[in-house]
């Protein structure tokens, strides 16, 4: 059988154009490359279904079909959109993603979106289908909360080609952002507090890790590996425009 003809060749690839489209219009950068807001008011929701219809008409066997790479930008797409959906329901009258939820459950827990056949939530997506699986601490600065402290939501959908530039991209980004960095003056490493939730994510030793990115929160190698860390307050205000 030719490669052409081959189902697998077939399922090879998943259009994320119409997110791609969404982003594009309706995220904006105030602080060019640090910090994106999105146009809830105006956000396309007709468009934003269609790709959502899309994405949960996938069955898990299409899924199974793709590179890694590939299934890997699908699932950061999915709980992008997800999230921008999610908020969508309660906007204006939304002050945090964290009032989506309740005293019981964690807006994240909820089972309210369609993937492979099922109602899943958020937390499933990243914590059972993403992290785990794909070991890629790098997705920290690419699955987006919608929180004035998470990493910006990108102006462009991941791609299964250009995934691991993508990443990268977003990772010294958020890197280079006022939401990491090292103060000279305290001789302290301030982090994100995401680098305290999913610490494990990036191996035995984080200042050794983070050492190979000593350029982007400017600093020299062997003082980040040395340096003390603390964690800065995350602001769970929404992300939006303006």
């Amino acid at each position: 059988m030719s490669l052409i003809s081959s189902p697998v060749a077939i399922a090879e690839t998943f259009d994320h154009s119409n997110w791609d489209n969404l982003l594009n219009e309706y995220v904006h950068w105030p602080v060019a490359n640090q910090e994106s807001r999105v146009d809830y008011a105006n956000f396309d929701q007709a468009k934003l279904e269609q790709y959502l219809d899309t994405v949960a008409a996938i069955r898990q066997q299409q899924f199974n079909a793709w590179g890694d790479d590939e299934q890997l930008a699908f699932l950061i797409n999915a709980y992008n959109a997800y999230t921008v959906q999610f908020i969508l329901t309660a906007y204006p009258n939304i002050n945090s993603i964290r009032d989506l939820g309740n005293l019981f459950q964690s807006p994240w827990k909820k089972k309210r979106f369609s993937l492979f056949g099922e109602q899943v939530s958020l937390d499933h997506i990243e914590h059972q289908l993403i992290r785990p699986v794909y070991n890629n601490p790098l997705i920290h600065a690419a699955v987006v909360c919608a929180a004035i402290s998470c990493p910006p939501l990108q102006s462009v959908a991941y791609t299964g080609e250009q995934l691991q530039q993508q990443l990268s991209q977003a990772f010294r980004a958020f890197l280079r952002s006022n939401k990491n960095y090292y103060d000279p003056t305290s001789k302290k490493l301030k982090l994100s507090s995401i680098f305290k939730w999913y610490k494990d994510d990036f191996g035995n030793d984080l200042n050794l890790y983070l050492s190979q990115y000593a350029e982007d929160l400017r600093a020299e190698a062997n003082i980040i590996e040395q340096a003390s860390v603390s964690y800065l307050d995350y602001d769970w205000s929404l992300n939006a425009y303006p």
